[in-house]
């Protein structure tokens, strides 16, 4: 499994979620779960879906993101559920 950590932000650079960013919210076992931006909806993918799209290059590591800007995405995760 690829190490990711909650604030990581991945550019989405192919396919359905073009344009998208994810920021990594929580993960568990099975799945990872992302604040998607600019449309601020919460997307789950399981491990195997991402590491194969960070191996690829479908999605490409930005930052992580400072702990205030992590706050604002926290929030909106939580209004979006």
């Amino acid at each position: 499994m690829t190490n990711l950590t909650v604030g990581d932000v991945y550019a989405v650079s192919t396919g359905t979620y073009l344009g998208e960013f994810f920021v990594l919210m929580k993960s568990d076992k099975k799945n990872n779960y992302f604040l998607s931006l600019p449309k601020m909806i919460n997307r789950t993918i399981d491990h195997v879906k991402v590491k194969r799209a960070i191996e690829t290059g479908i999605l490409e590591f930005q930052e992580n993101l400072p702990e205030h800007i992590m706050k604002v995405c926290k929030e909106q995760y939580k209004q979006t559920k």
